[in-house]
């Protein structure tokens, strides 16, 4: 039995922490009541991604958000655990290749993602990832094409023991309801801390 933990709620949203191992849309569609579009859910993690993820309680505040991706006035942060390499800081400013099965037509859409290394493990590095757009499996797919592997990515490899790698950390964005910006931070499932202490103690 998959427990989510609701982090923060008021009249306009709800936000949770998603546990990997579970499609959100799935999950909650027979929950949720309201008749919003995508019942409301703002952000997609996939089912191997833990963390944040925003559910709009009403259209005013749906709208709003939708706004302000398009505006790009969202910061995310994600945490990943990867293999062993060189890489330090740095970018990817590469296009996310997608095909829209509707009209069999291959299109690109831009995408940006920043990675800064914030830890060395005994066998892992820990990065903090940034993105600047939300594209369908940007990070896996950025940070694959430049050889910075995540951990156990069962994304790739369905054979490989599933354990939780990547995690949507803290989002923050201008709220009209209080009249400043709004910071949420989300804890680190602890599945990942066990890993940065295993790690830590080798």
């Amino acid at each position: 039995m998959h427990k989510i933990k609701i982090e923060y709620y008021d009249k306009n949203i709800i936000i949770i922490n998603k546990p990997i191992g579970i499609e959100i849309f799935n999950f909650l569609k027979n929950k949720i009541k309201n008749k919003l579009p995508n019942k409301g859910i703002l952000n997609r993690l996939d089912k191997y991604t833990s963390g944040i993820i925003l559910i709009a309680r009403n259209l005013m505040f749906y709208f709003f958000y939708k706004k302000i991706i398009l505006k790009k006035m969202i910061k995310k942060k994600y945490i990943a655990i990867v293999e062993q390499k060189k890489f330090s800081n740095g970018f990817i400013n590469l296009c996310i290749f997608k095909k829209r099965k509707i009209l069999i037509k291959k299109y690109f859409k831009k995408s940006l993602t920043f990675y800064k290394k914030l830890k060395n493990l005994h066998e892992n590095n820990i990065y903090n990832i940034y993105i600047k757009t939300g594209r369908t499996h940007q990070i896996r797919k950025h940070l694959k094409f430049s050889n910075i592997i995540i951990k156990n990515e069962f994304y790739y490899n369905k054979k490989i023991k599933l354990i939780n790698t990547l995690h949507h950390k803290k989002i923050s964005f201008f709220y009209p309801l209080i009249m400043k910006n709004f910071v949420l931070y989300c804890n680190l499932p602890i599945e990942m801390k066990k890993i940065f202490l295993i790690n830590i103690l080798k």
